[in-house]
């Protein structure tokens, strides 16, 4: 049985190649090579490109249906809302070479993977969408937020998101707490039917490189 921590090592590294190079364009023989693996060895941990990919995004997806359980079950829907918004900025600042990978693939997922994988992804991304969808619905419904169309809003957010692994890096601080905080405020100011509260967090710092 492959050791799980070479797995990681070979996702991790064909996220990166996938991100400079294009998943078309990277061969196992390019990962081999990165990872410092023969051929045959790889093989053993991923039996094609496309079942790294598969993994790849699984993960990402995986991870922010984690955070749909975290979301708390009471509260006003902006509360609800920004605790979202909030761990997915988290999330998004610290997974670039994953996260690119993810929003650039997902849309050629039936012609990268398998009818089966492509539909697994899928179903999973829809469970995404449908909770966040409802939740700015409710929002609407008792006036917290302004009448937007949920799925236009939805993937509004999603577009914000996507692209904040193309061009974040980590401050020398070693803290995201500026770019959560900043990123998650304009989300909720865009949303909001009034300037919405929030938790005082102290001085902010600027973080910019």
């Amino acid at each position: 049985m492959p050791r799980p921590s070479r797995r990681v090592d070979v996702r991790a590294t064909a996220a990166r190649i996938f991100r400079e190079h294009g998943y078309l364009a990277a061969t196992m023989d390019q990962i081999a090579d990165e990872v410092g693996l023969n051929k045959g060895t790889l093989y053993h941990y991923y039996p094609s490109k496309s079942a790294i990919l598969y993994e790849l995004l699984s993960e990402q997806v995986d991870a922010t249906l984690d955070m749909l359980a975290r979301v708390p079950l009471t509260g006003s829907s902006t509360e609800r809302m920004r605790f979202f918004v909030r761990e997915q900025v988290a999330h998004v600042a610290t997974s670039h070479d994953e996260l690119v990978v993810f929003f650039q693939e997902v849309p050629w997922m039936d012609q990268r993977l398998s009818a089966e994988d492509a539909r697994s992804i899928r179903q999973r991304i829809y469970r995404y969408e449908e909770f966040v969808k409802s939740l700015l619905a409710e929002g609407v419904r008792t006036d917290e937020f302004r009448p937007l169309a949920p799925s236009t809003t939805l993937y509004s957010i999603i577009g914000i998101l996507a692209y904040v692994p193309n061009w974040y890096r980590r401050p020398e601080d070693g803290t995201d707490d500026l770019l959560v905080e900043e990123v998650t405020d304009f989300v909720m100011g865009g949303i909001c039917a009034a300037p919405p509260e929030k938790p005082a967090t102290g001085a902010r710092r600027n973080s910019r490189n």
